[in-house]
């Protein structure tokens, strides 16, 4: 469902990809995982066009099968010791937040990466404040794009689907919009291109959240 700007009065935001690029680190935990099971390291350019779900889903396209379960271990001790390393907070993230905090607009992390360390990363960024909550992998049983997830996250941020924003740059973003009825907004600066998303069925795709916090003022 598409509404426009002036009846949004919540966003919930994608972390990796969307918020942050945490590629360089995301990266460095796959080719370590493949590396010290004795298979190709994957590059930067293939991990970032493998993420938007959740790490136990892009790692299989790594390994063997049969390796997978070894390589999520060593994925995430590696990341355990340098999750927060190699973050860059995106163009316009906060001016966005900014934005609707001005204007009264609910705000909220909703990702695939766990809640844990997307907790961390913000805090140590200093978002925390001016986020509602953030809701990631390993709060509930489920992952986006399961609706289970999309309800969690309508649910506690407390509105109805049509007057919220699902901010996000993959897929599993837009179906996670499409599965809470909201507002399908996508940026360019993670793993699909614009004309991607739009095939995917994005209502807006932005080139970055400076331009999302720009069409909320409109």
């Amino acid at each position: 469902m598409q509404a426009t700007p002036d009846k949004i009065r919540g966003i919930l935001i994608d972390m990796d990809g969307t918020f942050v690029d945490h590629l360089q680190t995301l990266t460095r935990c796959f080719q370590y995982a493949c590396r010290e099971l004795g298979f190709p390291e994957p590059s930067a350019e293939k991990v970032r066009r493998s993420i938007g779900g959740s790490m136990p889903v892009t790692i299989q396209k790594f390994l063997p099968a049969e390796h997978v379960e070894a390589g999520k271990e060593l994925w995430r001790q590696r990341f355990e010791e340098i999750h927060l390393q190699g973050v860059v907070v995106l163009p316009g993230a906060g001016e966005l937040l900014d934005h609707c905090q001005s204007s009264e607009i609910s705000a909220a992390i909703f990702t695939n990466k766990t809640g844990t360390h997307s907790r961390a990363i913000i805090e140590n960024e200093g978002f925390t404040s001016q986020l509602a909550f953030v809701l990631g992998a390993e709060d509930t049983e489920y992952r986006k794009p399961q609706p289970e997830f999309t309800a969690a996250a309508i649910e506690k941020i407390g509105m109805r689907g049509e007057e919220l924003a699902m901010v996000g740059d993959s897929p599993f973003d837009i179906q996670a919009a499409r599965a809470g009825g909201m507002t399908a907004l996508c940026v360019t600066t993670g793993s699909h291109s614009r004309e991607e998303l739009f095939e995917e069925g994005a209502d807006h795709v932005f080139d970055s959240l400076r331009e999302v916090a720009d069409w909320l003022r409109s």
